[in-house]
């Protein structure tokens, strides 16, 4: 029973924190950080040195941000010199104030610059600003050069050997853990499905709930398929990829049909129908057991060995044969996996690889010119807003001026527009202010306890590292307490102080939004239009390359990719329209068209995935008497997707003064979709229904973008 209730509670867990990412990321951080300062306080370090290396250790957890373990090695090894050569920087012109300010600008232009290099480059420029402004916070000199160097050498090999040796991770245990979080969710969205089925109502709760479990399975999808972008592409990557996606389509298509049928009046009181739901409800759970143990329950087991075929199945209604057909489906995904292990179905299959033809679907460009215009132009507006920073910052404090400079620095970190580094100053200036009440609390109920303020320094250290980092508040929140506690232990600790940080903070978050308001601005708008032109042509080569694949025999195509590549791109356009969809968002109808526009390419995207695995499963050499009207279909949608990208930046005048549309959940668009085929179709009339739909579903987008009312009756779009 115990060791059930564990079990219980790890996969939820694994569930919360997919791969244990953060979780491994707070230990080696905590870890690291202890092991550096036991080394140094053995070898009897000077205050100075202590905060070195367990600043050091703190932040290569905080600049390393790969997934993969080879690459946080490389990261971690080109990190160092890179952090005792910014240091050296800033011991030098330690006694010239002027010019160290304006070589720390130099520094942060060029840091902000590496972002162009993507996650490595932003740890690079992590580890290059950070190190710059440990110089000037314990006003390193020259001559201090031999004992800070070697503290972070110190720290740097105590976090490698944490890291490598301690509790060392590989990339097939990262994978596992992923697979396993995976499951997981899988479990949770069939046990949910099951309830539904099984109560035969869905009050709206039922079908918002099970719409976040979808979303939580599809954001651990993703999780997996960013780990495998991270390493050489090999058979088992493709197959692992090609399987998983193959699960996680035939998963929702089982919920739409699942809410569908719930929602479909008929026979709600016939014996049959009941006992029909009953049984498909056992089955999904049969399945979702399946999934965490490898094994089915015996009794259910049995009571679907008798299911040999649609005739030995209960009597019910259309919408339920339709789930029982859905059913099968995630079933025969499932076995395309290894049933041994927790949880099911992960295994590699073997997989013959096959040459590259002309139906291939290229992968999404890298858009190296466009991260390069990005990052000269937040290089231009960080360092603008770090130079007003250094400028007020100073005013309020000759020796703390620092504090507004790291505020302008991380409020563009991860951000594009103006309304995002808005919004990202809102959160930091909140959880510093949080963290400052808290930081005070703790460091004033401890006293001078020096053991105890080390012990609540690292467990803010570790709150730092395992809190999401969607949720930057409470991360600016631990933030703020562990540095509450590092100054209690330098004995520097005060209200002033306190109040200085929130008030170095409020100043470096204004020159951020002042910067990136006047100096190259990016509206909201702009940034939205173009990740939605960028997912508008990731869709429409996945659309041309589906139908020219599926007139040309001998064209296997990489379709899981190009969904995973659709998939980024609505993550990018999602993130732009952040501030927008915001729930403090004074523009109400704004707030109203831009959700209704997500949920509309959230409707697309399922299409789209769903379109790229039926196009998979296409037999090689199997003549298609559908591709005429497949090419047809195509085009059409593609004429549609010509006419969005061509309207996308001019909308009309009036768009803004239409009525606010229903805004409804992607999978309650998709579950109103009327019933095509009470037969199980062909994989080419599949594609037909995905292409039309999807059409559909552009052409309902037109209408949004250009500003009128969407039609009361649902678009076909399921």
């Amino acid at each position: 029973m115990v060791a059930r209730t564990t079990a219980v509670l790890w996969d939820r867990f694994a569930a919360f924190d997919p791969g244990l990412t953060r979780l491994t990321s707070a230990m080696r951080a905590v870890l690291g950080t202890a092991a550096a300062l036991a080394v140094l306080t053995a070898l009897r370090a000077p205050e100075t040195v202590l905060v070195v290396g367990g600043f050091t250790a703190m932040t290569t957890s905080l600049a390393i941000s790969d997934l993969h373990p080879r690459n946080q090695l490389i990261t971690l090894g080109l990190g160092a010199p890179l952090s005792l050569a910014s240091l050296a920087a800033g011991a030098v012109l330690t006694p010239y104030p002027t010019a160290a300010k304006l070589i720390f600008l130099v520094v942060i232009y060029l840091a902000v610059q590496a972002r162009r290099f993507g996650s490595r480059g932003l740890g690079l420029g992590i580890f290059g600003f950070m190190f710059f402004l440990l110089s000037q916070f314990v006003q390193a000199r020259a001559d201090q050069l031999p004992q800070l160097g070697a503290a972070v050498l110190v720290a740097f090999g105590a976090v490698t050997t944490v890291w490598y040796c301690v509790g060392p991770v590989t990339a097939a245990g990262a994978m596992r853990r992923l697979r396993h979080a995976f499951g997981v969710r899988l479990h949770d969205v069939l046990r949910d499905t099951a309830s539904m089925v099984a109560t035969g109502q869905d009050d709206g709760t039922r079908s918002r709930l099970l719409q976040e479990r979808l979303d939580r399975l599809h954001a651990a999808a993703l999780l997996i398929e960013d780990f495998l972008d991270e390493r050489a592409v090999d058979e088992g990557t493709e197959a692992v990829l090609r399987h998983m996606g193959r699960v996680e389509v035939a998963a929702q298509r089982l919920a739409v049909l699942t809410v569908r049928a719930v929602r479909t009046p008929a026979a709600r009181d016939d014996p049959a129908e009941r006992r029909a739901r009953q049984r498909l409800a056992q089955r999904i759970r049969a399945l979702g057991h399946q999934v965490t143990t490898g094994t089915a329950p015996a009794s259910e087991e049995c009571e679907d060995g008798n299911e040999v075929g649609p005739a030995n199945r209960p009597a019910g209604s259309a919408q339920v044969r339709d789930c029982f057909l859905a059913v099968d489906e995630l079933t025969a995904a499932l076995g395309y996996l290894d049933p041994r292990g927790r949880p099911s179905g992960f295994g590699t299959p073997p997989h013959e690889a096959v040459p590259p033809a002309s139906g291939t679907v290229p992968r999404r460009d890298t858009h190296t010119e466009s991260l390069k215009r990005q990052a000269t132009r937040q290089a231009v507006q960080v360092t603008t807003a770090s130079a007003l920073a250094v400028a007020g910052g100073h005013l309020l404090s000759p020796h703390l001026w620092y504090w507004a400079v790291v505020t302008a620095w991380v409020v563009f970190i991860g951000t594009e527009s103006t309304g995002e580094v808005l919004l990202q100053s809102a959160r930091r200036l909140a959880g510093t202010v949080l963290g400052v009440v808290f930081g005070y609390g703790l460091a004033a109920l401890v006293g001078g306890d020096g053991p105890a303020l080390l012990l609540l320094l690292l467990l803010c250290m570790f709150g730092i590292f395992s809190t999401p980092s969607r949720v930057y508040g409470a991360v600016t929140f631990f933030i703020t307490g562990t540095l509450s506690m590092l100054l209690a232990l330098m004995d520097t600790f005060s209200a002033h102080v306190l109040l200085l940080r929130v008030q170095e903070t409020a100043l470096g978050a204004t020159c951020g939004i002042l910067a990136a308001a006047l100096v190259l601005p990016m509206t909201v708008r702009r940034a939205s239009d173009e990740e939605l032109v960028g997912f508008l042509r990731v869709l429409d080569r996945l659309l041309r390359g589906v139908a020219s694949g599926s007139t040309d025999a001998d064209a296997p195509a990489d379709w899981v990719r190009a969904a995973h590549d659709l998939d980024q791109a609505l993550e990018s356009f999602r993130k732009a329209c952040l501030p927008l969809t915001h729930p403090l968002n004074p523009q109400r109808a704004r707030r109203h068209h831009t959700r209704h526009l997500l949920e509309l390419l959230e409707v697309g995207a399922y299409h789209a995935r769903s379109l790229a695995a039926t196009a998979e499963r296409l037999p090689a050499g199997r003549a298609s008497e559908c591709a005429p009207r497949l090419s047809a279909a195509a085009d059409r949608a593609h004429e549609t997707l010509a006419h969005l990208i061509r309207v996308t930046g001019r909308r009309s005048e009036f768009s803004s003064h239409t009525a606010r549309p229903r805004v409804v959940r992607a999978l309650s668009l998709l579950s109103e979709e009327l019933r095509v085929s009470r037969s199980r179709p062909s994989l080419e009339c599949r594609l037909l229904q995905h292409i039309s739909r999807l059409d559909a579903t552009l052409t309902a987008l037109v209408q949004s973008r250009d500003g009128y009312r969407v039609a009361q009756a649902a678009p076909t779009v399921g």
